[in-house]
C-alpha cells in the first residue's frame, strides 16, 4: 500500500520540530503493519506539488491501496486534485498518537493530535465532487482497529486481482435460467473481470493431442490420491484426464482465473469425449475457479474467494433439510477437492447424469465440518451487481453416497428458514462459492473499493 502523511504547511514554520515528530509517527504506522502489508512511504508532504508527486509515485508502484492519514491539521485542497484524479482505492485511516485527553493533555499534544478537522474536510470535499473512498477510525495501537486495517488490505489485494482477471467461457449459459445472466461489458466496467469465449473445438484438439506420458501421469496421481471405483474404466478415466490436460493447458496459455463450463452446450457440440466434471474438482482444489452451467459470475465470485482465502468452491443451496435446520448443498460435479473431510476418502466414480459416452467421471465427497462464509454476486434492479454473504459452518455430515457428488450440510448462523427467505429477498442467485472461515466483514470492504453494495444476512455472532 502507498502511505500518503498528510500536514499543514503552515505548521513548517509555526511548530519546526513537528514534522520530524510527524514523519516518526508515520514510520510507527508502517511498521505496525508489516506483518501484512509492504508500505510505500514517501515521507511526509504538505504540498500540492508534493502530493501530486507521492500520489503519481504509488501510481507508477502499482500499489492495491492509497491509505491517507492526516498526521495533523491539514487543509484538504493540497489533496483533493490529485485523490480526485487517481483511480487507486482510497482509504481515509482516521487515526492519531494519543490514546486519550486528561486534565494533565499539554497544549502540544493537541496540535500534534488534531487532525479530526482536517478529516472532515477532506472526506466532505471527496463527496462533494463524487470521489469514492473507504474510511476506518480507530487507534493504531487498537488490536481491532489493526484487523480491521488487515481486512482493508486484504480486500484490497482482492479487488487488485478482480481488475484482471479473465473467465473463461465454454458454450454458452444453461438455457432458460436467467439470474446469472449478466451484460458482459458491465462485469468488465463494474469489477475489470473479462468474460472470453473459448472455443470448444479448442478444447477438443488440446484434449486430442494431450501426451501420453502426461495423461499416464494424471491417472497415476488420481489412483495414489482418490479411491477409484472399480467400475470406472481406464477409457473413462483417460477421457477425464485429457479434458483436465486441456483445460490446465489454456489456463495457463491465455491467463485464465476460471472457467463457466455448461455441460448442455458441451454435449450438444459433440466434439469433446465426456464432460470435464473431474477437471473442474481438480481445478478448484488449485485455485482455480469454475462457474457451473456456463455461470461467469458464479465463476467470479469463487476466483474472488479463493484469492481471499486461498481456496474456495462452487456449490447452491440444493435442499431444505427442515427437521435439522439446516441446508443440503450440491451442484451437478463441481466441488474443491482439497476442502473435503480428512476422515473418508475422496472417491473417483462414474457421474450419474448426465449419460455420456465414455462416461463421465467425478469426484465425490463431503466437506470439512468448521466454520464457512457463503458468498454470491447477484444482478438485481438496473443491471446493477450486489455481493450477498453469509457466515455459518459446514456440519458433520457424511456424503450422500447415491448421489454421486461433492455434496454437504450447511447451517447458516441464523434459522435456516429465515436465511431461505431473507436470502431470495435480498435477490440472491442459485450459484455461490463458499469458503472457510468468517469472512463477511472482509467481503463488505471488497464490496465497498468495488462500489458494489454488499448484503450480510448472517453472522456466527448473531446466532442464540
Amino acid at each position: 500500500m502507498g502511505l500518503l502523511g498528510l500536514m499543514l504547511e503552515l505548521y513548517d514554520e509555526a511548530f519546526p520540530d513537528l514534522k520530524p515528530t510527524k514523519a516518526a509517527f508515520a514510520e510507527e504506522l508502517v511498521k505496525g503493519v508489516a506483518e501484512f502489508a509492504e508500505v510505500d512511504f514517501p515521507g511526509v508532504v504538505n504540498t500540492r506539488e508534493q502530493v501530486d508527486q507521492a500520489v503519481a509515485r504509488f501510481e507508477n508502484k502499482g500499489v492495491d491501496l492509497l491509505i491517507v492519514v492526516l498526521l495533523s491539521y491539514t487543509d484538504s485542497l493540497i489533496a483533493l486534485p490529485a485523490l480526485r484524479r487517481t483511480r487507486l482505492p482510497i482509504l481515509v485511516f482516521n487515526t492519531q498518537q494519543l490514546a486519550g485527553v486528561t486534565e494533565r493533555t499539554l497544549f502540544s499534544d493537541i496540535i500534534e493530535n488534531h487532525s479530526l478537522p482536517g478529516v472532515q474536510d477532506l472526506t466532505n470535499v471527496l463527496r462533494r465532487v463524487g470521489r469514492s473512498f473507504c474510511i476506518l477510525t480507530g487507534h493504531y495501537k487498537d488490536p481491532a482497529t489493526i484487523e480491521a486495517l488487515r481486512g482493508w488490505c486484504e480486500a484490497a489485494r482482492v479487488v487488485a486481482f478482480l481488475r484482471g482477471a479473465k473467465i473463461g467461457l465454454l458454450g454458452y449459459p444453461f438455457k432458460g435460467m436467467g439470474d446469472f445472466r449478466i451484460d458482459e461489458t458491465m462485469l468488465l466496467a463494474w469489477l475489470g473481470v473479462e468474460a472470453t469465449q473459448v472455443s470448444l473445438g479448442l478444447v477438443a484438439e488440446y484434449a486430442q493431442a494431450a501426451p501420453p506420458d502426461d495423461i499416464e501421469r494424471q491417472k497415476a496421481t488420481d489412483r495414489e490420491t482418490f479411491e477409484v471405483d472399480s467400475d470406472v474404466s481406464e477409457g473413462e478415466h483417460e477421457a477425464g484426464a485429457r479434458l483436465e490436460w486441456a483445460l490446465r493447458r489454456i489456463a495457463l496459455e491465455y491467463g485464465l482465473a476460471g472457467f463457466a463450463p455448461n455441460f448442455a452446450a458441451i454435449m450438444e457440440d459433440g466434439r469433446i469425449a465426456g464432460l470435464p466434471f473431474l477437471a473442474s474438482c481438480k481445478l478448484l482444489g488449485d485455485g482455480i475457479a469454475i462457474g457451473g452451467e456456463g455461470d461467469a459470475v458464479g465463476a467470479t465470485v469463487v476466483a474472488m474467494m479463493a484469492w481471499l482465502t486461498g481456496a474456495a468452491t462452487f456449490t447452491e443451496t440444493f435442499t431444505a433439510d427442515f427437521k435439522h435446520d439446516a441446508i443440503w448443498m450440491n451442484h451437478m460435479s463441481e466441488g474443491n477437492w482439497k476442502l473435503a473431510r480428512r476422515d473418508e476418502p475422496v472417491r473417483l466414480v462414474r457421474a450419474d447424469f448426465p449419460k455420456t459416452d465414455p462416461a463421465t467421471v467425478n469426484l465425490t465427497f463431503a466437506l470439512e465440518p468448521g466454520e464457512v462464509t457463503l458468498v454470491n454476486l447477484a444482478t438485481v434492479a438496473d443491471g446493477r451487481l450486489k455481493l450477498i454473504c453469509a457466515e455459518g459452518e459446514v456440519l458433520d455430515f457424511r456424503v450422500l453416497e447415491e448421489y454421486r457428488t461433492p455434496n454437504f450440510k450447511f447451517r447458516p448462523a441464523m434459522r435456516a428458514c429465515d436465511f431461505l427467505t431473507q436470502y431470495s429477498l435480498a435477490g440472491g442467485s442459485h450459484h455461490m462459492a463458499l469458503a472457510y472461515g468468517r469472512q463477511a466483514a472482509t467481503v463488505e470492504k471488497i464490496g465497498a473499493i468495488l462500489g458494489v453494495p454488499t448484503e450480510t444476512l448472517a453472522t456466527l455472532l448473531t446466532r442464540a
